[in-house]
């Protein structure tokens, strides 16, 4: 699979960007499933395609198998996304919405620090083990998952949109335990009272979300995470080691890969209280102007690489944009997905967003390695 223990741009793009395409089997998965056997039952689905793929990379045995096994865990990654972004959403309070939906970056980037830290640890590892481990042990969370997802209750407007309006209420109450009768009522109501919530007894039409006022939504909710792709959030995170080890040599990769992730899950912990205190608008542009300013600075100390001094300022400066990154694109990507979409468009809409998302994250990965590597 490799010369001499490296691997080509071409094997890297294969492993890292081919995978991605697995968004166009996991997106119609989430919004069909979401819609059809409602958000808890997809998501068990989705824990069932997560563990096959995990089993199917750890027992492969040539690259085209790991490729597959990589596809198929990414639709169940994406599977994950849309489905829990959307489904806690819609079981959150109002006041907190943005903080729990928020906590979707701050679990991804809190992985990232497990998976830098085993990368790290198994680095030296010059038997399959070196990846066989790393990758076994994906399997421990989707079962995880599966253990707890039936002690949850399905939101109240999927109920809503069936006219199940006594079940709906029944969830209400189950999941605003403490609050008093007044304030569930008038939750309900306000819920019941939405006219985009069931303004026909039908499931929508998909090219619903084109139209209207849903066009603007649905370009809204993709286009925060469009632009996190053209941020360089690539480089800091799926060639983090690869680019980092080039551009600051001498500097343990491992160990910057590892700060890195660290430095990401405490911007996007940061994040979680940002988006709903100073609101989604204000972050986003103060957020988007620190990352512009960080990318402009990096680009420029890559003509001076040479130095050592400026290698250091360049792992210093990815170190930051991890931060900020965090704190504003990681947050706002999921929050707008989930918000944004009317509730009888939400599964399609936010299918729709990440769609977008992985079809830029598939473009940005598969070409970075013809950009930063020499070599075919």
């Amino acid at each position: 699979m490799a010369t001499g223990g490296v691997l080509s741009s071409t094997e890297v793009s294969l492993i890292a960007a081919v995978p991605i395409t697995g968004v166009f089997l996991g997106l119609p998965l989430a919004a069909g499933l979401g819609d059809y056997t409602g958000r808890r039952n997809a998501l068990f689905i989705a824990c069932i395609i997560s563990a096959v793929a995990s089993a199917i990379q750890t027992a492969a045995s040539n690259l085209a198998t790991l490729v597959v096994g990589r596809v198929i865990a990414a639709a169940a990654i994406y599977m994950f996304i849309v489905l829990a972004s959307t489904y806690m959403a819609e079981l959150a309070p109002a006041e907190i919405r943005g903080i729990l939906v928020g906590l979707t970056i701050v679990l991804i980037d809190a992985a990232s620090i497990l998976a830098a830290g085993l990368n790290w640890a198994f680095s030296k590892t010059m038997t399959n083990l070196a990846w066989r481990i790393p990758v076994g042990i994906q399997i421990i969370f989707p079962l995880i998952i599966a253990a707890g997802i039936f002690t949850l209750d399905a939101a109240p407007t999927e109920y809503l949109v069936k006219s199940q309006d006594e079940a709906a209420l029944r969830s209400l109450r189950r999941i605003r335990k403490g609050y008093t009768d007044v304030e569930i009522d008038a939750e309900f109501d306000s819920l019941r009272a939405q006219s985009s919530l069931r303004s026909e007894e039908t499931a929508a039409p998909i090219l619903d979300m084109f139209k209207g006022t849903n066009l603007r939504r649905s370009f809204l909710a993709c286009s925060i995470g469009v632009f996190q792709q053209l941020s360089g959030i690539t480089f800091a995170t799926t060639y983090a080691t690869v680019f980092l080890s080039q551009a600051s040599a001498g500097i343990n990769p491992y160990l910057l890969t590892l700060g890195l992730s660290i430095l990401a899950t405490g911007g996007a912990i940061v994040g979680l209280f940002l988006v709903d205190s100073v609101g989604r608008r204000t972050l986003a542009l103060s957020v988007f102007c620190v990352i512009f300013v960080i990318d402009l600075v990096i680009g420029v100390l890559g003509f001076f690489n040479d130095s050592p001094a400026s290698a250091k300022a360049i792992a210093a400066f990815s170190l930051m944009f991890a931060f900020f990154f965090a704190a504003g694109f990681g947050p706002l990507t999921y929050v707008a997905a989930s918000e944004l979409p009317t509730a009888r468009l939400k599964n399609r809409t936010s299918a729709f967003a990440f769609g977008c998302i992985a079809i830029m994250n598939v473009v940005v990965t598969f070409v970075i390695p013809y950009i930063s590597q020499p070599d075919g």
